[in-house]
């Protein structure tokens, strides 16, 4: 058996200088007979040929036997998701798309896709597949869902596979069809012509494809009602500005033009009359025991002249008791009192009481926190 066999400095310089230019030599030792070839000069390697039973020096190593050049079993590793989404028309199905530079190029490979909701685990593969995409159905409608995609081998589980978090990708699903719209509010937008926005959100934050709305809307004073569509649209959060007339009382509701679906609503929203101030709201310090009103100011017009605003305060919910009145020029007053509950109202009167307005619906509160409207009217206009 061919061997290569190194040999120290000291060994080379004594066969160096016994070593004719073209012939063998013969090396005796204790149990040891070595014949050699020269076939390089002045090299500390040479080929050799052992004939005896031991090495010539205990120093000699033999270098590695050549490795094995056979591929090892692939996997498993995690892939790199290429891309992730909700195809148009499915929304509670999920395409996903996989490969990269990790990836052997004319391999048989097994891959494992991974998915689970948001707050589960990626325990186990619940899809195996020789291609590099699939389609994901039948999941939950607008439920956000983790991917993951590995490369399996023969002897792969799932405790033998570890996901890289840094290709775990996220996707929401979209909405059903007949699912109603969300969040719908109304707030006035105080100008010379009034305006109401009309706000909402996509049933699902993915929207797979344009969506088009209905806008409802009943007059409860005039009896009326009126229908607007609206184009389709992919955007997930909505507005429409409606015009209206001071103290209008409006039923709204929203749906989508897809037939059948249902509607988010009704919300009644009542017009504030003209000047009045609205969206009154109190907010708590307990520590200092203060109550803080805020309040929107109401479109004034030039012709009007200076004017300010008169804050009442009642004794807890009693609006026939006798109150206090406070006078600012700018929303928002600070209020501390000996008791630990009361009601507020505010409206808005010119310097030359030529205009006063009706005063805000009463809001209710108490020093721990609780506010609310109070679902009643004065029995009498406060002082104005």
């Amino acid at each position: 058996m061919h061997r290569f066999c190194h040999f120290s400095p000291h060994h080379y310089n004594s066969i160096m200088a016994k070593l004719p230019l073209n012939s063998s030599i013969k090396l005796t030792g204790d149990g040891v007979m070595m014949r050699f070839s020269a076939i390089l000069v002045r090299a500390l390697f040479i080929f050799c040929l052992p004939v005896g039973s031991q090495l010539a020096d205990e120093s000699a190593t033999t270098l590695p036997t050549p490795m094995d050049t056979t591929q090892p079993p692939i996997g498993p590793f995690s892939v790199e998701i290429l891309a992730i989404f909700v195809p148009p028309g499915i929304s509670n199905a999920v395409q996903v798309v996989w490969g990269g530079d990790g990836v052997p190029n004319g391999a048989n490979l097994t891959y494992g896709v991974y998915f689970g909701s948001e707050d589960g685990d990626l325990e186990y593969p619940k899809l195996t597949t020789p291609n590099v995409s699939a389609l994901i159905i039948d999941l939950e409608y607008c439920t956000k869902y983790n991917f993951a995609v590995t490369v399996l081998d023969g002897g792969a589980t799932s405790d033998t596979v570890k996901i890289n978090p840094n290709t775990v990708r996220t996707v929401i699903t979209g909405a059903e069809q007949l699912a109603p719209p969300l969040n719908l509010t109304v707030d006035l937008e105080a100008r010379a012509q009034p305006c109401i926005n009309i706000r909402w959100s996509a049933a699902c934050p993915t929207v797979t494809a344009p969506v088009g709305y209905v806008v409802s809307v009943l007059d409860k004073k005039l009896a009326k009602y009126k229908v607007l569509t609206l184009p389709p649209t992919q955007r997930s959060d909505l507005v429409y500005r409606l015009p209206v007339q001071y103290d209008d009382i409006l039923e709204i509701r929203v749906s989508s033009t897809f037939p059948g679906s249902k509607a988010v609503g009704p919300v009644e929203y009542q017009v504030p009359a003209q000047l009045q101030p609205f969206k009154v709201r109190v907010t708590v310090n307990e520590e200092d025991g203060a109550f803080v009103i805020y309040w929107a100011e109401p479109f004034v017009p030039l012709m009007v002249g200076r004017y300010y605003y008169q804050v009442f305060v009642y004794p807890g919910q009693d609006l026939e008791a006798p109150y206090e009145k406070y006078y600012v020029t700018r929303p928002v007053i600070v209020y501390k009192g000996e008791r630990g509950e009361y009601t507020f109202s505010v409206n808005l009167a010119t310097q030359d009481r030529k205009h006063v307005s009706k005063v805000t619906a009463p809001i209710y509160a108490n020093i721990n926190g609780e506010t609310y409207r109070l679902n009643a009217t004065f029995s009498q206009t406060p002082d104005r």
